[in-house]
């Protein structure tokens, strides 16, 4: 397909693909899956306020 009001012949783009459509949302949605598995299981096998990790049994 060419541009019919352009002279020089110049292709009409057909836009984005679907698989780097999908692809781009399938990213986006796992670093957001990630980043709340990393948030919520941020406070395992942590100690605070400090004074208490003297209290950890080894």
């Amino acid at each position: 397909m060419y541009d019919l009001e352009d002279d020089r012949g110049v292709p009409i783009s057909s836009g984005i693909p679907k698989l780097v459509l999908w692809a781009g949302i399938a990213g986006v949605v796992l670093i957001f899956v990630i980043a709340g598995m990393v948030v919520g299981t941020s406070g395992n096998n942590h100690v605070w306020p400090a004074e208490n990790t003297l209290n950890i049994k080894l």
